[in-house]
């Protein structure tokens, strides 16, 4: 009786270990797949943060070209004002520097050869002009206005007016009461077309072309003297 009593009380302790057994293997399980789906869902969130991050480079790439535009076209804008700016101002320093050069090559009365003076002063100052008036080829004809260069010679009068001389015989050297006239070299009307100011835009009509004029004065020195006496050249 005892014997059958210890056999089913062992019966009954192994059923309950083997019990135990598998209810913990059932709860290791559960925790393998709460541990399984803990990891997938993590990797699921990196997964959208990564795109998320891929797609916010994207827009912000596509932002950065367009302030880029935005920011570019006006520095580009005022790149070329600078440009045009510093164009005119060495274009109109340039033809100040010509007639001066006109000047100071008029008042010593010399001629080039086969050249009256107003046509050797126009030819001066065309070559020092740096290409600037060569709208006309061929030599100077001597005639005021030949490429945009004129050529004048004043009296003074007692009353302080002037009195221009252009045409008349020996009115670009000493008179007979002793008086040197003044020369006057100028470049008028002259358009660069090298910057913009100068080109007609569409409804910008009624900007005007940038018009340079460019003048110089002196007074002529007294003219060689020759074996007949004081020489003038012709104009």
């Amino acid at each position: 009786m005892s014997d059958l009593l210890t056999i089913r009380t062992q019966a009954h302790a192994t059923g309950a270990g083997a019990a135990a057994d598998s209810c913990q293997e059932l709860e290791t399980a559960a925790n393998l797949k709460e541990a399984l789906l803990a990891v997938a869902g993590e990797a699921t969130h990196r997964s959208r943060e990564k795109n998320r991050s891929r797609l916010r480079k994207r827009r912000q790439r596509g932002s950065q070209m367009l302030e880029f535009t935005l920011a570019f076209l006006p520095v580009l804008g005022f790149l070329f004002l600078i440009l045009n700016i510093a164009w005119a101002v060495y274009s109109r320093a340039t033809l100040q520097y010509a007639v001066a050069q006109g000047v100071r090559y008029a008042v010593t009365s010399q001629t080039m050869s086969g050249m009256g003076q107003r046509a050797s002063i126009q030819t001066m100052v065309q070559s020092r002009a740096f290409g600037a008036l060569r709208a006309t080829a061929g030599a100077a004809t001597g005639v005021n206005g030949w490429n945009n260069i004129y050529v004048d010679w004043y009296l003074v009068n007692a009353d302080g007016s002037l009195t221009n001389k252009d045409g008349v015989v020996g009115g670009n050297g000493m008179q007979v009461d002793g008086q040197l006239p003044l020369v006057e070299v100028s470049v008028q009307s002259i358009s660069p077309k090298n910057f913009a100011p100068t080109v007609a835009m569409p409804g910008l009509s009624s900007l005007n072309k940038i018009a340079m004029t460019a003048v110089s004065w002196d007074r002529m020195e007294a003219p060689s003297i020759s074996a007949g006496g004081y020489v003038i050249p012709p104009q």
